[in-house]
């Protein structure tokens, strides 16, 4: 009997490991997270039970059958695309869709809240070896005199820093898993000294600066939104009064400096630079309407079922300008909603808004402020990067939007203690 429950408990503890190791993974190179989410899929296969696989439908929990269902509509996207060989590869790229449902139908009944926080803590920690490989570089830079100490909030910003880093990753996509940590940090005390965990939130946000995607500062401040609605509704008339008074205080400061010649040292990427091309000069981003005007036009000839699984570049390519940034780039959608249009029709894209809707519903049901966040910032960030095209995109939202529904839907009379720990 002895045997039977340390052997259980040394599955749980290699199951745990499992989870930990995948979220460590997922800012990482496409070997490195491939060989981890392959490892998890056939380690699921030791809980594989055929009872779990025809429960599916009266449990409802339909989120795993509208992965594998949107995979489908991307293998049938092959057929009729115009380069079926690239299709084929966008296809093959994307079989998380079909592998993860699996994976997660089979730990259905082993994902608690242990495993849950695992998987964050390994996505945080790995998140921070990335930003922390990149500032080691730099401020190498700065002690031997390739640049000056000032160059960490001028130069090495966006691309100049994100390829300092030990893995090269797109400064959105990086951004965009560094400001959904923020939540997660804090919701689970990680780390548990709260000097370190206040250390920890400065870094990242100190890090958001560095990579200067201007999206990730919108949905930073949905954040903050979030956070003050929550002191009124605490009655916290001390802390709102702190914070609207910085808040003043700031907006007088910018108001009265000069803004222009205060930032005439920092580079075209710099947040700083962005603000003041967007605001002060009102030049917003051109290349993106550009873009999804000529993403637009593909799409209205093809509606029902899209261009295909290749992504339609040689029909895009037919209605840009020449000179465009996303004609000399070979641009995609820049935009997951209309990429999904794009390529797989209304058809495709009904599949994707069901899958999004049913996650939803499942987060509201759960009050969880992690799985919230989570799709708040996956939802907003969707709006202007085509998030799925890209491996880091792909795992992450594949990944933790199964998992946080196995943990919600699955079991929930198991997982209610469980539950509120996470919500609290």
């Amino acid at each position: 009997m002895k045997a039977i429950l340390n052997l259980n408990k040394n599955s749980e503890v290699i199951l745990t490991g499992l989870l930990f190791i995948t979220g460590f993974s997922i800012p990482f190179s496409y070997g490195f997270n491939s060989i981890c989410f392959g490892i998890l899929f056939l380690y699921s296969f030791t809980r594989f039970e055929k009872r779990t696989y025809l429960s599916l439908f009266n449990k409802k929990s339909l989120i795993p059958l509208l992965f594998i269902s949107f995979f489908i509509i991307q293998v049938v996207g092959i057929v009729y695309a115009h380069d079926m060989k690239r299709a084929s590869s966008n296809v093959i790229k994307n079989i998380l869709l079909i592998l993860l449902p699996i994976t997660f139908i089979n730990l259905s009944k082993s994902i608690d809240y242990v495993k849950v926080k695992a998987s964050l803590y390994g996505l945080i920690v790995g998140i921070t070896v990335i930003i922390s490989s990149s500032y080691i570089h730099i401020l190498k830079k700065i002690i031997l005199g390739v640049q000056g100490p000032g160059s960490l909030l001028t130069y090495f910003v966006r691309e100049e820093f994100v390829k300092e880093a030990i893995v090269v990753v797109h400064p959105p996509y990086l951004a965009f898993l560094v400001v959904f940590a923020i939540v997660p940090i804090w919701k689970l005390s990680f780390p548990e000294n709260k000097v370190l965990r206040y250390l920890l939130l400065f870094y990242f946000l100190f890090a958001l600066y560095s990579i200067s995607s201007f999206m990730s500062f919108i949905i930073l401040g949905i954040l903050f939104v979030f956070y003050f609605i929550s002191l009124i509704k605490k009655r916290k008339q001390k802390h709102v009064l702190v914070i609207s008074t910085a808040l003043i205080l700031g907006l007088f400061l910018i108001n009265n400096m000069n803004y222009k010649e205060s930032i005439k040292g920092f580079r075209g990427g710099t947040l700083f630079k962005r603000i003041e091309w967007s605001f002060l000069k009102g030049k917003w981003d051109t290349s993106r309407p550009e873009n999804w005007k000529s993403v637009w036009i593909v799409s209205k000839n093809n509606l029902a079922l899209g261009v295909g699984s290749d992504g339609g570049l040689h029909q895009l390519q037919m209605h840009r300008n020449d000179r465009s940034e996303s004609y000399i780039n070979k641009h995609n959608a820049h935009n997951q909603y209309l990429e999904v249009l794009l390529r797989f029709g209304l058809i495709g894209l009904a599949v994707y808004l069901f899958l999004l809707y049913s996650l939803i519903v499942t987060a509201m049901q759960s009050r969880n402020r992690i799985f919230g966040w989570f799709l708040i910032v996956f939802v907003v960030s969707c709006l202007v990067e085509s998030y799925l095209q890209r491996q880091i995109g792909l795992t992450f939202f594949v990944f933790y939007a199964l998992l946080f529904n196995t943990f919600y839907k699955f079991d929930l009379l198991k997982n209610i203690h469980n539950e509120k720990s996470l919500s609290a």
